[in-house]
C-alpha cells in the first residue's frame, strides 16, 4: 500500500522540527561556550592587572632618578652613583657582555684592561712611572743576582762535599797499588796485581793488564760473571773521535776484593757538578819521560802536525795522551780525569806494545808505524796514577755572583697605574678581578703629590687565565628584560654585588682582605634595593584593550545567536503548528476508514 499525501506531509515536518531542535541545541551550546571565552578574557585581563616586572633604579648626578626595565645590559653599563651587580649562572660563571669579554680576552694585567676604556692616565703617571721603572730594574736585576747565588750554592755545596781529593788517591791507590810496587816482588794482594804486571818492563804480555783499572773504573759493576769479568761495558766516544767499546772489562788477576774501593773511585771519577760537568779533572801535567819539559804536549802536537812533521794518526795519539782538551779558539782546557780515563783504555787497547808481543803482524795491531815504546807506556800509567790521581783537581771554587751595584732596595711606587677617573677605574677594576677569579677587588686610592696635587692609583694585576670564571652572554639576551626576570625568578642566574670593605669593621665579613676595597658576595634579588617590581603598565594596558575587543566581540556574536534562535522559535511554533494540523487530518480519515469497514 502506498504512502498518502498526508503522511508524506507528516513525515517533513517532523524532520523539519528534529533539524529545528537540533540547530537550536547547537546555537544555545555556542551561547554557553561565549560564556567561557568571556570568562577567559576576563582572567587574562585581571593577570594584566596583576602583573608585575622587574625595573631598576638608578640615581643621576641631580639627585633625581631613573627607572628602567631590568636588563643584562643595564647592569653592566657603567653610571655614577650606580650600584654595581654581576649575575651568575648554575656554573658558578659570571655573564658578562661580548665588550667586557673581548677586552679581558686582549689583556695580559688590569693595566691592559683599564687602558681599553681609556682609564689610564699617562700624562699623569710620567715620572711616577719613571720612579717604577727604576724599582722594575732593581727587582729584576736583584731577582737575576739571586738565581746566580742560589746556583752558586749549588755548586759550593757539591764541591764542599766532593770526597777529599787525598782520600780518592788512597782508595784508589790502596786498591790497585802505587808505582813503587813495580821493584817489588809480584803482590799478595790479588786487587794490585794487575797493575803491577802492567808496570813490569821486561813483560811486553803484560803492559795491557792496566786495561783491567781503567775498565773497573769507569762505570764500575759490582757484579762478577763466572769468569772475574767485571764492569757495565758500553760505548766511549774518545778525545780524538774514535769510539772505544768495552763488552764487559775482563777482570784480569783483580776480583771482588775491592768491589768496594772501586765504587768509590768510579763514583768519583763520574760525579758533576750542579751545571753538570765532571768535578774531577787532571794535573794538567804532560812532563812525561822522554819530553820532559813539555808543559802541554797537545800544544806541541798541534804545533808538529802544522809542521808536517808528524800524521794525522800520531797526532791523534798525542791527543789521546795529553790532559788538554783543544777549544779550538786557541785555548784549551783539562780534561776531565772521566775523559783521560776513556783515552787511556783506548790507548792501551790499540797502541800498546803488549797486544802485539812485539809482533808487527798481530790482527790486533792497529796503528803498526805509531806503536809506543815500552817505556813511554809504563811511564803513561804512571803519571796516571801518581800523577793525575794523586793531583786530580776539582777545579777552583766557584766565584760568588756580585751583588746589584744598587744594594739598598729602592722604596716601591705606592701605585703600579694612574687613573683619570676613580669611580668609573673602580667599576672596571671591580669586573677585572671578578672574571680575573677573585671575589675581592683593590680599591683605588689617592695620591697626594708633593706639588699638592691628587693622583688616583691602584696595584697592577696580571691576568690569571686558569682562574678566570666568565662566560659571554648571548647577544640576543643581553636587552632582554622578560629573560633576565624569567631567569632570575626561578633560580637559573643569581645575583652578585660589588660591596665596598673595610678591614677594621668588616674584618670578621671577608678576613681574606688586609686593606680598604670591594668584595664580590651574593644577594637575593628581591633584596636589591634599587631592583623594584612595579605594576607593569604595557602590559595591563594591552591586556584592556584585548579585553574589550574580546568582549566586544562576544556581545555581537551572542546577538546574532540571540536573533537566530528567536527565528527557530518563530519556525518552530509553525510547524508545530502544522504538525497538529496534518495529524488531525490524518487521525480522522483513519476513523472514518474504521467506521466504514466496520
Amino acid at each position: 500500500m502506498g504512502m498518502s499525501a498526508g503522511q508524506a506531509r507528516l513525515l517533513s515536518v517532523t524532520a523539519r522540527l528534529t533539524d529545528n531542535e537540533l540547530r537550536s541545541q547547537m546555537l544555545t551550546n555556542s551561547k554557553l561556550r561565549l560564556a567561557d571565552k568571556s570568562t577567559a578574557a576576563s582572567e587574562k585581563y585581571m593577570n594584566a592587572l596583576n602583573s608585575e616586572k622587574l625595573t631598576f633604579k638608578s640615581y643621576n648626578d641631580d639627585g633625581s632618578t631613573t627607572v628602567s626595565n631590568l636588563t643584562p645590559a643595564l647592569l653592566y653599563t657603567y653610571q655614577s652613583l650606580k650600584n654595581q651587580y654581576a649575575i651568575q649562572n648554575s656554573s658558578g660563571q659570571y655573564l658578562v657582555s661580548g665588550t667586557d669579554a673581548k677586552n679581558y680576552e686582549k689583556s695580559n694585567s688590569l693595566y691592559d684592561f683599564l687602558n681599553c676604556y681609556n682609564l689610564v692616565d699617562d700624562t699623569l703617571y710620567d715620572e711616577y712611572e719613571k720612579e717604577y721603572d727604576v724599582y722594575e730594574d732593581y727587582l729584576e736585576e736583584y731577582q737575576k743576582y739571586l738565581e746566580e747565588y742560589a746556583i752558586y750554592l749549588e755548586e759550593l755545596k757539591a764541591y764542599q762535599d766532593s770526597e777529599n781529593q787525598t782520600d780518592l788517591y788512597k782508595i784508589f791507590s790502596g786498591a790497585v797499588g802505587t808505582s813503587d810496587i813495580k821493584d817489588g816482588p809480584f803482590p799478595e794482594e790479588k786487587s794490585q796485581q794487575c797493575y803491577w804486571s802492567a808496570l813490569q818492563a821486561d813483560d811486553q804480555n803484560h803492559c795491557s793488564c792496566y786495561s783491567h783499572v781503567l775498565g773497573h773504573i769507569l762505570d764500575y759493576s759490582a757484579e762478577l760473571d763466572t769468569c772475574g769479568n767485571n764492569g757495565n761495558g758500553g760505548m766511549y766516544e774518545t778525545s780524538a773521535g774514535y769510539i772505544l767499546t768495552i763488552g764487559g772489562n775482563p777482570g784480569g788477576y783483580m776480583d771482588n776484593s775491592c768491589n768496594e774501593e772501586m765504587a768509590q773511585v768510579s763514583d768519583g771519577l763520574n760525579e758533576k757538578d750542579a751545571s753538570g760537568e765532571y768535578l774531577r779533572y787532571c794535573d794538567g801535567t804532560d812532563d812525561y819521560q822522554g819530553i820532559s819539559g813539555i808543559t802541554n804536549r797537545l800544544e806541541k802536537a798541534k804545533a808538529d802536525y802544522a809542521a808536517g812533521l808528524i800524521n794525522e794518526t800520531e797526532f791523534n795519539l798525542q791527543v789521546l795522551l795529553s790532559d788538554f782538551i783543544d777549544n779550538g779558539d786557541g785555548t784549551y782546557s783539562i780534561k776531565s780525569l772521566k775523559q783521560k780515563a776513556i783515552d787511556l783504555r783506548f790507548v792501551s787497547d790499540n797502541w800498546g806494545p803488549a797486544l802485539t808481543n812485539g809482533d808487527t803482524n798481530s790482527p790486533s795491531y792497529l796503528f803498526t808505524e805509531n806503536m809506543l815504546s815500552r817505556e813511554t807506556m809504563i811511564d803513561m800509567l804512571i803519571n796516571f796514577t801518581d800523577g793525575d790521581m794523586r793531583k786530580l783537581t776539582l777545579g777552583t771554587p766557584p766565584d760568588a755572583p756580585t751583588p746589584p751595584v744598587q744594594v739598598q732596595e729602592p722604596e716601591k711606587p705606592q701605585y703600579d697605574i694612574i687613573v683619570n677617573d676613580s669611580a668609573k677605574a673602580q667599576w672596571y677594576i671591580n669586573l677585572w678581578y671578578m672574571m680575573n677569579g677573585s671575589e675581592s677587588a683593590n680599591k683605588v686610592n689617592s695620591i697626594v703629590n708633593d706639588d699638592g696635587t691628587t693622583l688616583y692609583g691602584v696595584t697592577n694585576n696580571d691576568k690569571n687565565e686558569k682562574s678566570a670564571s666568565y662566560k659571554e652572554i648571548d647577544p640576543n639576551l643581553l636587552s632582554s628584560s622578560e629573560w633576565l626576570q624569567f631567569a632570575l625568578t626561578n633560580g637559573l642566574v643569581t645575583l652578585s654585588q660589588a660591596t665596598y670593605y673595610n678591614p677594621s669593621s668588616n674584618g670578621d665579613k671577608q678576613p681574606s682582605l688586609s686593606s680598604e676595597g670591594y668584595t664580590w658576595t651574593s644577594i637575593i634579588y628581591t633584596n636589591a634595593s634599587d631592583i623594584v617590581s612595579q605594576e607593569d603598565s604595557v602590559a595591563v594596558a594591552k591586556a584592556e584593550v584585548e579585553y574589550q575587543n574580546s568582549l566586544r566581540d562576544i556581545q555581537n556574536e551572542d546577538k546574532k545567536i540571540d536573533q537566530d534562535l528567536k527565528k527557530l522559535d518563530t519556525e518552530h511554533s509553525a510547524l508545530q503548528t502544522e504538525y497538529e494540523s496534518i495529524k488531525s487530518v490524518i487521525d480522522k480519515n483513519v476513523e472514518r476508514s474504521f467506521k466504514a469497514f466496520s
